[in-house]
């Protein structure tokens, strides 16, 4: 297998054993739903720290830099301004004409940790170590269709949907390397669907 199979196939976990507890705990009621992600979210971006690192690669290698963070929020972003359009386009969405400042301060910062978590584990440590391995093409579908599968309680169109966004901005992230512009997209666009 090599190393760069071996440190694909620790992605893949770093994604999995997480799912495999907190799943579980969540459908017996011993874990709320937010509590559950908070849980994943924070095993993703720690591993995924950790296991780079015990690997003898930089940070920046899963893109956590700030070279190309602005091309990559910029071209991360274009999803963001589709979903606004289309929001206030087809669905006549609003804000409300009142906001519970710490319902939205709270509601933005899961968002954003959220979008954090995702992305240090799919366009992170298993799309780069998967593109090392077997290439950027494979990389990119096989860490695109695992986000769509993540999504699992969207149902099929959510799976879809989330995996054509996968794609997208996995293409970013190989494109820039930098996965920070994303992250804080990816909290938006989470956000942006929370709130409209």
């Amino acid at each position: 297998m090599g190393k760069e199979g071996l440190e694909s196939f620790e992605a893949i976990l770093v994604w999995l054993i997480p799912l495999l507890f907190s799943f579980p705990l969540y459908a017996l009621g011993l874990l709320t739903e937010v509590a559950g992600d908070y849980v994943t979210y924070f095993i993703y971006i720690a591993c995924s720290i950790t296991l780079t690192r015990y690997n003898q690669r930089t940070l920046a290698e899963i893109g956590l830099t700030t070279k190309a963070m602005l091309p990559s929020l910029g071209l991360s972003g274009v999803l963001v301004a589709a979903a606004l359009l289309r929001n206030l386009i087809f669905r006549h969405s609003q804000f409300p004409s009142s906001i519970d400042y710490w319902t939205v301060v709270n509601g933005l910062f899961y968002c954003e940790f959220g979008g954090f978590g995702q992305e240090i584990i799919f366009r992170g440590l298993m799309l780069y170590s998967l593109q090392r391995w077997k290439g950027w093409k494979v990389a990119l579908i096989v860490s695109s269709v695992l986000f769509g599968l993540m999504h699992v309680r969207q149902g099929v169109i959510g799976i879809v949907g989330t995996t054509v966004v996968g794609l997208y901005w996995g293409w970013v992230a190989l494109q820039t390397r930098n996965i920070i512009g994303i992250s804080i997209v990816h909290g938006l666009y989470n956000s942006l669907f929370a709130f409209t």
